[in-house]
Order: structure tokens, then C-alpha cells, then sequence
């Protein structure tokens, strides 16, 4: 992904856009990007330091630098580099060094030091060979790692996700992103709510009167900490929204430059995309969750939720996991809120009072200061206040009270 420095924008009538590749622009960039990409799938097995030098070897126009170091950012992000597999450098220096001191202390006056010999006791001592020590010696240092992976990409290609990384880099610098879905495609609307869920973001969901969905996201810049990681979280999005449906509208609150001066950004969507394959994941807490539960004996069986708890005029609500009790059948909601304040909490909160038709529980971080007595037992909802990681056990204990609850207030 971009980040801010290498974007292209243009700022007007308190608006701020991308500026798109000119088609002068598209020409000669488009041999730079299928060389760098060449570079990179030429470079697997060699040092990153050898990557970066076949990209510096790639000729370009002067005018075009910050295009050019914006495309050689997104290839060097579809690579992955490692240490030499086997290779414990800081031991192999501390060899290596330790056997140059102990030489030195024996070197005479008119003797001059040997580093061939060095490098060869330490090998021995190492029961390595020579040129594998010379190898090892540095391989930790960024330049030496190895390009182990490349996720190939064609220049043309490179290209479109230059501009997709302009508007994303743009949306890291937003305080708040409104995103009206018109006529929501039911498979890129359920793709989009998963990666909202996956990448924890704060957000509220309503149906409006004409059928269409809103859906508001607080941006990064409307948190006091954990910015930079929710602001690539949320620009995570933005490649989603084509497979949602046509004529979908972003609006978004910007802060840009180092005045923060504020500015407003828009993006329209037309024909729907093809939503594309979903390797849908679980947050990883979440994950450990439903884990807990496959390992315990319990009459509730638990599965990822797909349903989208929908209360007219009040808004909507994700859950994560949906639990069944195997002899009632009664099924309860879990949504695990993530990076959120205390103010999303009461959004949900209003949601279960408001008369949310179906039971759930929300797992609420201690940090957030909020008390699990907030909802009352004769609602729909319950808080799971938890520390540090949650518990199958009490997620287990809310269910069951759920269960009698619904039993208790069923009429006679």
C-alpha cells in the first residue's frame, strides 16, 4: 500500500482526489512497472539487496519519481523476505569475532592479520564450510535477506492497483467514511460485512426508506491510538466495494498534510464487479473462541454467523458466531467488538433496547470500562466483559442464562 508521501492529489473547493495516470503517464510507466515486476520474479532466491539493485538499474523519467517509487513500493510489498533458512548469523558472529580477537592478542608486531584464517577456525569450530560462514556472517541485515516469494503481478496490472493504492492511501487520513450501498448485491454484501468484521472497524449500519444500506465507518483519525494499523484496515475495504453492487457512493471526512487541513473525498462506484473468491477468516480471537468450544462438551454448537440482524429504522448488526442449543434449538448471536470505544458499545446497546429480534451477546474488552449490568435480563442482550482473552467457559454461562431467560418471559 502507498503511503501519503507518494500520493498525487489535487485539493479544490475544500475536495481532495487522486490524481489519475495521464495516458502520456500510463506509456512510459508501464514498461518501468513490467520491469520491476520481471525484477522481482527474476530476484527469488537472490538477497533483497540484489532486488533493489536490478530495480535501480530500471531507467525512467526524473518527472516520474514519485510514480516510480510509489509502483517499486507496491512490488516490494507483493515480496516476501527472510533470513537464510539455517542460518544463525548472531552465533556465527560471535564465533567469528571471538576467534579474530583471540588472533590478534597472538599476532606479532610485523604480522599481518589473516581474516582467511579467522573465517576458517571459526568454520571449524562451527563445523561449517568456510563460504557458508562468509555467507552467514551479515545474512540478518535487511540487504542480505532473501526474496523467498513473489505474488506476481503484470504492469498493466501493477498499474490499476497503483490508482486502487492512491485512494486507499487517501483514506488513511480519514476521520469518518460513509459508504451508501444503492442496490447491494447479496454475495459482495456479505463479502464486504466479513472483511468489516475481519479488520475490527468501528462502524453503524441502517436499511434506509428507499431500500438502500448506509453504512458509517469512524476512520483512523477519530481514534486516540492503534491510527496507523486501523487506517491500513480500513483502506483494506475500498477493493471490495465494486463486487457490492452498482452505484455505490463513498463519502469520507479527510484530515491531509501536516496542517490536517480538513477536506472531503468522494467515490462512485458503476457496473457491479464479480465478487471474487473469499478466504474469509475469522479475527483471530474470535477463531479461539469457536476452537474452545468444538474442543468442550456443551450442549451448544457453535458455527461462523452469516445472518445480518436487521431492525428497520434502527440500523443493522454483524454478528461473529451463531450458537445453537441442540435440544431447543434456541440460537444465540455473538459479535466480538474489536477496536471499539465506548461509544459503539452504546450504539449497540440502543440496538437491544430499541428491540433487536434476536438474542446476542456482546464481548466487550474490560478496557472499554463498561459494566455487564447495562443490559437488563429481560432483553434480548447480554455484555461479556472480558480480560485479556475470552472464555469459552463464561461465553457458555451467557447462553444458558439466555436459554432460562427466554424460558422465563416465553407467555403462558
Amino acid at each position: 500500500m502507498l503511503t501519503t508521501d507518494l500520493v498525487r492529489v489535487r485539493r479544490r473547493d475544500g475536495r481532495i482526489s487522486a490524481s489519475p495516470l495521464r495516458e502520456a503517464e500510463r506509456k512510459r510507466l508501464l514498461a518501468v512497472a513490467d520491469a520491476y515486476a520481471a525484477a522481482a520474479q527474476a530476484g527469488v532466491g537472490r538477497t533483497r539487496g540484489e532486488f533493489e539493485a536490478a530495480c535501480d538499474d530500471v531507467p525512467s523519467a526524473a518527472t516520474d519519481y514519485k510514480l516510480v517509487k510509489g509502483l517499486r513500493k507496491l512490488v516490494r510489498d507483493r515480496c516476501t523476505f527472510e533470513v537464510r533458512d539455517g542460518v544463525e548469523a548472531p552465533a556465527v558472529r560471535r564465533a567469528v569475532f571471538a576467534r579474530a580477537a583471540e588472533a590478534r592478542r597472538a599476532l606479532k608486531d610485523d604480522a599481518a592479520f589473516d581474516r582467511d584464517a579467522v573465517i576458517g577456525a571459526a568454520a571449524a569450530r562451527l563445523e561449517l564450510a568456510a563460504d557458508a560462514v562468509q555467507s552467514a556472517l551479515f545474512a540478518d541485515l535487511k540487504a542480505n535477506h532473501v526474496l523467498t516469494t513473489f505474488d506476481a503481478i503484470g504492469g498493466p496490472a501493477l498499474l490499476e492497483a497503483y490508482e486502487v493504492a492512491q485512494q486507499q492511501a487517501i483514506l488513511l487520513r480519514a476521520v469518518r467514511v460513509v459508504i451508501t450501498f444503492r442496490q447491494p448485491d447479496p454475495g459482495g454484501f456479505r463479502l464486504f460485512f466479513r472483511r468489516l468484521k475481519f479488520h475490527r472497524l468501528l462502524y453503524a449500519a441502517a436499511r434506509q426508506p428507499d431500500g438502500a444500506c448506509r453504512v458509517e465507518i469512524d476512520g483512523p483519525f477519530s481514534l486516540f491510538q492503534s491510527v496507523t494499523t486501523y487506517g491500513l484496515q480500513l483502506a483494506m475495504l475500498l477493493p471490495v466495494l465494486p463486487s457490492c453492487g452498482p452505484g455505490w457512493e463513498l463519502a469520507a471526512d479527510i484530515r491531509w498534510g501536516s496542517d490536517r487541513q480538513p477536506l472531503e473525498f468522494h467515490l462512485e462506484g458503476g457496473a457491479a464487479a464479480q465478487a471474487g473468491d473469499d478466504d474469509f477468516r475469522l479475527p483471530d480471537e474470535v477463531a479461539r473462541l469457536r476452537d474452545q468450544f468444538d474442543r468442550m462438551r456443551t450442549p451448544w454448537r457453535v458455527a461462523v454467523a452469516h445472518d445480518l440482524l436487521d431492525l428497520p429504522g434502527v440500523g443493522l448488526c454483524v454478528p461473529d458466531l451463531v450458537f445453537t442449543h441442540e435440544a431447543s434449538g434456541r440460537r444465540v448471536h455473538l459479535e466480538a467488538l474489536g477496536y471499539w470505544s465506548r461509544e459503539a458499545v452504546w450504539r449497540r446497546v440502543d440496538l437491544v433496547e430499541a428491540g433487536l429480534p434476536q438474542p446476542i451477546v456482546f464481548a466487550v474488552s474490560r478496557r472499554l470500562r463498561v459494566s455487564e449490568e447495562v443490559l437488563a435480563e429481560d432483553l434480548p442482550g447480554r455484555l461479556y466483559v472480558y480480560k485479556g482473552v475470552m472464555s469459552a467457559r463464561a461465553v457458555e454461562e451467557l447462553l444458558d442464562a439466555s436459554l432460562t431467560s427466554a424460558r422465563r418471559l416465553r407467555p403462558r
